[in-house]
């Protein structure tokens, strides 16, 4: 499980279990035993299973398990504390323990992968309470947030750390962490951050060519191509976009940074504006998409703001 990336996509659920990233083939909260042998969650999946969920990537408003007929999202009983699925959530709050979320193609729209399920990282649980839901019934919550992407990189070095020395008979100290983070930080953060699972199917979607200008660069004598991925909405700090596949374009270099300048933007029906082109008058033309990405508005028009740009009517 160590090598499984945040925005690693997988068709079924049979598959996420395959992984070892949930235990469970339906169940949305997965536990297992902790070191005092108590019941304590390692995973959940996000995926329209209760109406009173609420996904905003960076944090999420988790319902707890029970009170529903079977294939329905609508309450029609409580909802209690002695419910395993719950009790394990609140058991790992209590232990600081993180959980890893895996999303569903039914959630979130804008946060959701097209089809299937895709691992979104580890989220700290960090209060939980019951009220009363949508339909009237009590229902236990729980409120996660996603760690920064370098804690992320941080925790599974330091698990990597900790399995070699279980085969020396050793134990993880904060100096053997410390020393195997800065050997591997320059190199495993850059990959993270920079060329995620998420960043890598999409430009395969898309054959290495980049979506505004159609430019495949050939880097190789192989035929190998390179081409960047460009979040729209920027990544970094509490207003920043989401690593998914919505808010990612396939760019060469030239238009990644112009992108990234806001000298290029999109509209709302996807077509790329060229603010400073010579001539003086911005010009557009259609951005380049296959079936299977799907791009949000939400992340254009966050990208928009940013910049200070009202959208134009152009058809040029």
């Amino acid at each position: 499980m160590n090598d499984i990336l945040p925005g690693t996509h997988f068709e079924s659920r049979k598959d996420v279990k395959d992984a070892q990233l949930h235990k469970e083939r339906e169940a949305g909260i997965s536990w297992g035993r902790d070191d005092e042998d108590e019941r304590a969650a390692d995973a959940i999946v996000l995926s329209n299973g209760y109406a009173d969920d609420v996904d905003q990537w960076n944090e999420i408003t988790y319902t707890g398990a029970g009170g529903q007929t079977r294939n329905s999202s609508q309450q029609t009983s409580d909802q209690s504390w002695d419910n395993y699925g719950n009790a394990s959530l609140r058991r790992s709050r209590i232990k600081g323990n993180c959980v890893r979320v895996i999303r569903g193609s039914k959630g979130e729209r804008a946060y959701s992968p097209g089809s299937g399920y895709r691992y979104d990282g580890l989220y700290e649980i960090v209060a939980d309470w019951s009220e009363t839901g949508r339909a009237g019934f009590q229902i236990c919550r729980f409120k996660l947030r996603r760690l920064a992407d370098e804690r992320q990189e941080l925790t599974s070095v330091e698990r990597q750390v900790q399995d070699m020395l279980d085969r020396r008979g050793q134990h993880l100290t904060e100096d053997s962490a410390d020393d195997a983070v800065s050997r591997r930080r320059t190199t495993t953060v850059e990959r993270i951050v920079r060329d995620t699972a998420v960043v890598r199917r999409v430009k395969r979607w898309h054959n290495f060519a980049c979506q505004v200008c159609g430019l495949s660069l050939a880097v190789g004598a192989d035929g190998r191509s390179y081409a960047e991925g460009a979040h729209i909405h920027a990544l970094g700090g509490p207003d920043g976009g989401p690593d998914v596949d919505s808010n990612v374009l396939c760019l060469c270099p030239n238009c990644h940074v112009q992108l990234d300048r806001g000298a290029l933007y999109l509209t709302d029906d996807l077509r790329v504006v060229n603010r400073f082109a010579r001539g003086g008058a911005p010009r557009s033309a259609p951005l380049r998409t296959v079936e299977q990405h799907r791009i949000e508005k939400r992340f254009i028009r966050a990208h928009r703001r940013f910049w200070g740009i009202q959208e134009q009517s152009l058809n040029s």
